[in-house]
């Protein structure tokens, strides 16, 4: 379906937005937490420079945990209450999308151009664009520089790179080769995709049915629980840890190795810059890649004030304030904020903007029920309770009952 937007359309819809500063309002943004320095005080900014340059407006941006993000915006949803504006992650976009106002009525002539296409795309589902592109992140690998130049390694390209480089540096309990989460919780089956992926694996076949349980999924399963049960080059307790906490011991210099996103950089300047590091693209097995994550500003359809909601939403995607986002760990979503030397001269975040080409995405379906299954299947791998491949024809055996239950088997099938 093809998104239309009729030009009378937009000049009402900008007329509205523009009055909006000089009504007397109070609206409520939920923003979740990406753990980096300085987010705070960015928000606080932002809130009182709209407002100031809004006489009248005020504006209430709650900034949260992702913890229980999921159930309070599902709560949001099903009661037509809560905020006017929030970030929703591209995973729930197709469970939340009857709940989220439509935004193309609202985009400025020409505002699409501004963006990195394959960013503004990602937030268009059955024809409608459901809200800008607030973060985006690809992932990466991070390294101790000087660990590394001791032993005389080289930046991992392969997974066999890897697993040599991990156990050379490994030195526990001072220093693991590797750092993985497995704890079941939200994001912690990311870094198992990054294999999975790399070696081929599309978690659904040309008959829509899950594919978790092919020999690509065999293969990044059994080297992910080989690194922490066979050769113990992980951190001990794998199931204990998030992807935060698992981040937080490459932090304190505890690991040679560890896949983050972007804000890592600005993290290890900032909090930790007694530890070298570098940054290098996800070792590959058949394929290089990344993983294209995106989190889009969305107006909830139970608002009362959507007009206003998105004329605070066009205040802050001016160009100063996206720059001031990005630059606390955030891969940038406009063009013109990508060209600024903080990423063009940077050779660390030069990695992460060069391999977007090869980025990878979760399909767009009800995703959140399925994740829980492969995390679950994860904790029951580490944990040697079940046998890597009974664990992923279990998995595959009931995501395809999930796809089956919510009908989207045929929606899978045309991609």
């Amino acid at each position: 379906m093809t998104m239309r937007v009729f030009p009378w359309i937009i000049a009402e819809v900008l007329v509205m937005a523009l009055s909006a500063a000089s009504w007397a309002q109070e609206l409520e943004v939920a923003v979740w937490s990406y753990d980096v320095p300085g987010e705070k005080e960015y928000y606080e900014t932002l809130k009182r420079d709209y407002e100031a340059a809004n006489p009248g407006a005020h504006v209430n941006i709650v900034l949260d945990k992702w913890d229980d993000a999921h159930e309070r915006i599902r709560g949001w949803i099903k009661t037509a209450s809560g905020p006017d504006a929030i970030v929703l992650p591209d995973i729930w976009i197709v469970e939340f999308f009857k709940g989220i106002e439509p935004f193309e009525k609202y985009l400025k002539p020409g505002q699409e151009a501004e963006f990195f296409p394959v960013l503004f795309k990602k937030g268009i589902h059955h024809g409608h664009l459901t809200g800008l592109v607030w973060a985006t992140s690809t992932k990466a690998l991070f390294y101790r520089k000087d660990l590394f130049d001791a032993y005389r390694i080289k930046a991992p390209v392969t997974w066999d790179d890897q697993f040599v480089a991990a156990i050379k540096v490994s030195d526990p309990p001072k220093i693991y080769g590797l750092g993985l989460p497995g704890k079941p919780v939200a994001e912690t089956e990311d870094n198992l995709y990054f294999y999975f992926w790399s070696a081929g694996g599309r978690f659904f076949g040309p008959d829509g049915r899950c594919a978790i349980n092919s020999e690509a999924g065999f293969r990044s399963l059994l080297l992910y629980c080989n690194y922490v049960n066979k050769y113990h080059l992980t951190q001990p307790e794998v199931t204990s840890y998030s992807r935060k906490e698992a981040r937080v011991l490459f932090e304190q210099g505890r690991l040679g190795m560890y896949a983050e996103g972007p804000w890592l950089i600005e993290i290890m300047h900032k909090t930790a810059p007694h530890v070298p590091f570098a940054v290098a693209p996800l070792p590959r097995d058949k394929e290089v890649v990344t993983q294209l994550i995106t989190d889009h500003m969305v107006i909830l359809r139970g608002s009362k004030q959507k007009e206003a909601a998105a004329g605070f939403i066009h205040f802050c995607y001016q160009d100063k304030y996206r720059l001031a986002f990005a630059k606390l760990g955030i891969i940038p979503e406009k063009i013109a904020v990508a060209k600024d030397d903080h990423f063009q001269k940077d050779p660390e975040w030069k990695v992460f903007v060069d391999v977007i080409p090869y980025g990878k995405v979760i399909p767009l379906i009800n995703w959140e029920e399925i994740a829980c299954v492969l995390r679950d299947m994860m904790v029951q791998t580490l944990s040697a309770r079940k046998e890597v491949r009974t664990a992923l024809d279990d998995a595959a055996r009931q995501i395809d009952a999930i796809v089956e239950r919510n009908g989207e088997r045929e929606v899978l099938m045309t991609r």
